[in-house]
């Protein structure tokens, strides 16, 4: 698309009222936008969380969670439960775990045990389901326990049909619509403000059905072309990180490497000069005997910091080098039969939560990680300082 075509498309654009609309729309405060954390599974998961629970400051007592509790015991895979079973329970003294085993959301009360596992935007891994199901009956074997899969569309589990029952988000805007429509007036503003923003934050982020989300498809038919280019050139996720990492990196006085897109590789000062660089290429651009390294891989949602030894020129001894990192302490056998690994530290990192973060927030996460693999970058620091006349021999043989 040449420039004048572009400019003409966006003035085009711009005298749209839809667009103006829209901006209007967006532009009204949501709590959960404000924070960040309208697509974060675990704050979604905190409010649900805040709502079930009759003695929180929301003051709606128990009638959110009755209405939670027959929408479960409706489900036929409960035989031994019905939606009358909740009216004889005494809400009162219903506990509510966050967490607990790593499980979303568990509701004990009387003799009854709610297992909910709450997907957003990611799916079930790893049977993780099956695991927490076994969990479940093993903490509580002498309760009725239910088992319920949370997610936007109400889909089933994929490896447990039989023992979770789906529930769509949309259960959960309909009773909060409906409580806010009944008890509206009665309720403290504040909390009636936040119910509102978290009913318009999953019709906008989960669903995609708020007045919006049909407004901005309009848009995007009438300006299809302006949106298409924008997108193709839109900064990558993965880009933005990746910036942010290397800052970081040399705010601390480390040296990048050889890198790519997914692999972020560098040294530290004290080791740099012992450092052997081959005279034929072993696969890194700038053909580094070793460096440190982290790999960034969203379908993990980990971080992945390694210490490396690549291939190198038959003049240099790579099997003393990998004695050297072997003989530090906590550092094993390498794994790989050419890239020789001893040391691989994995750390949480939700990928999927990076475009809802600011550059603030990433840094913090990238450094908390940072933060942990300093030990290990020292550790190899003292052990190359110890060798440092055989190193230095090595290099220049």
């Amino acid at each position: 698309m040449e420039l004048k075509e572009l400019k003409q498309k966006y003035d085009k654009l711009l005298k749209d009222v839809d667009f103006d609309n829209l901006d209007l729309g967006l532009k009204n405060p949501n709590i959960f936008q404000i924070l960040r954390i309208s697509k974060t599974e675990i704050r979604h998961s905190n409010f649900l969380a805040w709502l079930l629970d009759p003695k929180e400051s929301h003051k709606l007592g128990d009638i959110f969670l009755k209405r939670f509790l027959r929408e479960v015991f409706s489900s036929e895979k409960f035989q031994d439960l019905d939606q009358v079973d909740v009216e004889g329970m005494d809400l009162s003294k219903v506990e509510i775990y966050r967490e607990w085993n790593n499980i979303d959301l568990l509701i004990k009360i009387d003799e009854v045990v709610v297992c909910v596992e709450n997907k957003i935007l990611s799916k079930e891994h790893s049977n993780q389901l099956s695991k927490y199901k076994l969990i479940v009956e093993n903490q509580f074997p002498n309760l009725k326990k239910t088992f319920i899969y949370l997610n936007p569309e109400g889909e089933s589990s994929e490896n447990e049909t039989d023992s979770y029952q789906p529930i769509s988000y949309s259960f959960i805007i309909d009773s909060l619509e409906r409580i806010i429509s009944v008890y509206g007036e009665s309720l403290n503003i504040q909390v009636r403000y936040y119910i509102n923003d978290y009913i318009t934050i999953i019709k906008r982020e989960l669903m995609g059905t708020d007045k919006l989300t049909e407004l901005s498809k309009k848009i995007y038919t009438n300006h299809k072309e302006i949106f298409d280019f924008i997108y193709d050139h839109k900064p990558d996720v993965l880009d933005r990180l990746s910036r942010i990492m290397k800052e970081e990196i040399s705010k601390r006085g480390w040296e990048l490497g050889s890198e790519s897109r997914t692999y972020i590789r560098f040294l530290s000062s004290p080791i740099k000069e012992f450092i052997y660089y081959n005279n034929k290429s072993n696969g890194w651009r700038k053909k580094e005997s070793f460096l440190f390294e982290i790999v960034i891989y969203p379908r993990t949602n980990k971080f992945n910091f390694k210490t490396v030894i690549s291939p190198s020129d038959e003049s240099y001894d790579t099997t003393r080098l990998e004695e050297i990192l072997r003989s530090i302490d906590g550092f094993r056998a390498p794994t790989g039969k050419k890239w020789l690994v001893n040391v691989d530290k994995k750390e949480k990192f939700i990928y999927d939560e990076i475009p809802s973060m600011t550059d603030e927030e990433i840094s913090n996460s990238v450094n908390n990680f940072y933060d942990k693999i300093t030990p290990i970058i020292k550790k190899v620091e003292d052990k190359f300082l110890q060798h440092s006349e055989e190193l230095i021999k090595m290099k220049s043989s």
